[in-house]
């Protein structure tokens, strides 16, 4: 398995191709099995998408991503075959736990929320 997010999304809104350009952001796509403190397989990174339609999107991003750092990156690309929601304890973690552990940056949280309070 790999700890993914199921990202429900506007298109009118918000596009693929932007937030793929956020993943990119807090990800470090050079690294196998591993994000942050985390390590293993589970903490692999992927896009793992449902609709074939956005695969011209998804690999356009990633072959910008691999020019831009002139090599492949470790993302692997593939079809959603299985989703478990987490347990509850899971979601919302950080809302829960406000001083747990993330490797994202907090100042991304709070571009994102200002970002949701524009709505």
């Amino acid at each position: 398995h790999a700890e993914t997010v199921q990202v429900i999304y506007d298109e009118k809104a918000v596009s693929l191709r932007e937030i793929l350009l956020y993943y990119f952001r807090v990800i470090d796509p050079l690294s196998i099995n591993q994000q942050g403190n985390d390590r293993g397989r589970q903490y692999r990174t992927g896009i793992y998408y449902q609709d074939e339609a956005d695969l011209p999107a998804i690999y356009t991003v990633v072959q910008e991503q691999e020019r831009m750092l002139g090599r492949k990156i470790a993302v692997e690309v593939e079809k959603l075959r299985h989703y478990i929601l987490a347990e509850d304890y899971h979601q919302d973690y950080l809302d829960k736990h406000p001083t747990g552990y993330c490797h994202l940056p907090q100042a991304l949280f709070e571009y994102a929320r200002k970002a949701r309070e524009k709505k």
